[in-house]
This record gives C-alpha cells, structure tokens and sequence, in this order.
C-alpha cells in the first residue's frame, strides 16, 4: 500500500455558495465518504484548508511571504489516503461528494516515502 496526498480545488465556497439544506446534506454526505474510508483503513489524515494561506518564495537571496496569486480557484482541503496504486487512489478521489456540490478539481500525487524510493 502506498500514500497519496488529494488536493481539493474548488471555484466556489460550500459555507456560502449553498443553501442551509444542501450544506446538511454535503455535510451529511462528507461525513459518511470520511467515515467509509477510516472504516476501510484508508484514511490517514484529512482537513479544510483556512482561507489566509501564503507562498513563501525565494528569490536573488530573498525569502519573500506573500498571498496567492489572485484566482478563483482555491485550495478547500486535503485527504491523505492509502491506496494500492494510483488507480485505487483516482477512484477514491472520484468517489468524494464533493463533486455533486460544488466545481472541484482533486488532484491526486504519490507521497515519497522519507529515505526516497
């Protein structure tokens, strides 16, 4: 089994985009992906991310911190996930109700182990 980091993009905001009843229902049906995954072992970590993030860069020998460039996409959140290979982890990402919510994008990346290979 192998770890994967899924980075989920999204153009809209779930907390202000919908109604109160379809944020319950995206509640409901997050909740119940999540706990699928914890009962199956293949959860490791997952979380929102807070709007406020920034890019911390180097350049000439200056480290710089700055906000994001200005998009419409952002990063919502994150999972961390074990898989087989990286077409059990591309449909784990598929299967998020995420998707019948709001646009999203999930990227899907292999975590090196530490040590490399």
């Amino acid at each position: 089994m192998n770890d994967f980091l899924l980075i989920i993009r999204t153009t809209g905001n779930v907390w202000t985009d919908l109604s109160p009843e379809q944020l319950q229902r995206h509640m409901e049906h997050g909740m119940a992906y999540i706990n699928r995954l914890m009962t199956e072992g293949k959860l490791k970590n997952a979380g929102p991310v807070a709007k406020g993030s920034k890019i911390v860069t180097e350049s000439d020998g200056l480290i710089k911190d700055g906000p994001f460039n200005e998009s419409k996409e952002v990063i919502a959140g994150y999972y961390v996930i074990n898989a087989k290979d990286m077409g059990e982890a591309v449909a784990i990402a598929k299967e998020n109700p995420i998707f019948r919510d709001i646009s999203t994008k999930i990227e899907v990346h292999p975590m090196m182990p530490l040590g490399g290979n």
